[in-house]
């Protein structure tokens, strides 16, 4: 009887140490997936080569609350800013990033510093090589067609109410001057929802139109779609 006891016991004994190791292995393999997911977060810079062009590619890395990655890529030479990445992965230190609005997908390899990351560029059935390096800030892209403060003209918050469908409408009414009659232009944005300035991969067309337009005498009202900035609904 008392060899089974010793029997069941070298056998328990076994069995826990065998749950310990897995547990440790898998701790040990979460610990390094988060590690990877906390080192790449922040500012990468690089340079694309397509035929006849050098395309500057800006990638900011973030973590969600929940742990998640999130990411949005900027084109500085094209100037286009926070295309939204749908999908980005680390495992080890392989990253995964999928852009479906630009139809791309960029794979590469973090290197043990955490200061580069060198892989390939997929688009269009292209397949193009792209070292991108970590950076502290990112370019500043220069719209030099947007206005600047101050401007010749009136400028107010305007908020007003749609009592029928119980919703405030939040906008900003330019006006060429402070008294006087002026013909007035109320700009409506596309499809979507859309903020006053029709604001797009970092443009604002409707801000510079409206700038436009007041400068040459015509009041300007631009508004917030329902749900979208000041505006309810």
């Amino acid at each position: 009887m008392k060899k089974i006891y010793r029997i069941l016991f070298i056998v328990l004994i076994c069995f826990t140490l065998i749950i310990i190791g897995s547990t440790f292995f898998i701790v040990l393999a979460q610990q390094q997936v988060t590690s990877a997911a906390s080192g790449i977060e922040g500012i990468w810079e690089g340079r694309l080569k397509v035929p006849g062009i050098e395309l500057r590619i800006v990638c900011k890395i973030s973590k969600n609350p929940n742990g998640t990655l999130t990411a949005t890529l900027d084109s500085p030479d094209q100037g286009v800013t926070d295309i939204p990445v749908e999908k980005v992965m680390v495992k080890d230190n392989d990253l995964y990033m999928e852009i479906n609005s630009l139809g791309g997908i960029f794979e590469g390899k973090i290197s043990s510093d955490f200061l580069t990351i060198e892989g390939q560029w997929k688009q269009s059935g292209q397949i193009l090589p792209l070292i991108v390096k970590r950076v502290n800030t990112a370019i500043e892209i220069l719209r030099p067609q947007e206005p600047k403060k101050p401007y010749p003209y009136l400028e107010e918050e305007v908020i007003y109410e749609n009592k029928e469908a119980k919703i405030t409408l939040a906008g900003t009414l330019t006006l060429p001057s402070k008294e006087g009659s002026f013909p007035v232009v109320l700009l409506i944005t596309g499809s979507g929802p859309q903020d006053r300035n029709e604001t797009v991969f970092g443009h604002h067309p409707f801000l510079v139109l409206g700038d436009y337009l007041t400068r040459q005498g015509i009041a300007v009202l631009r508004v917030d779609d329902r749900g979208v900035g000041g505006s309810t609904g």
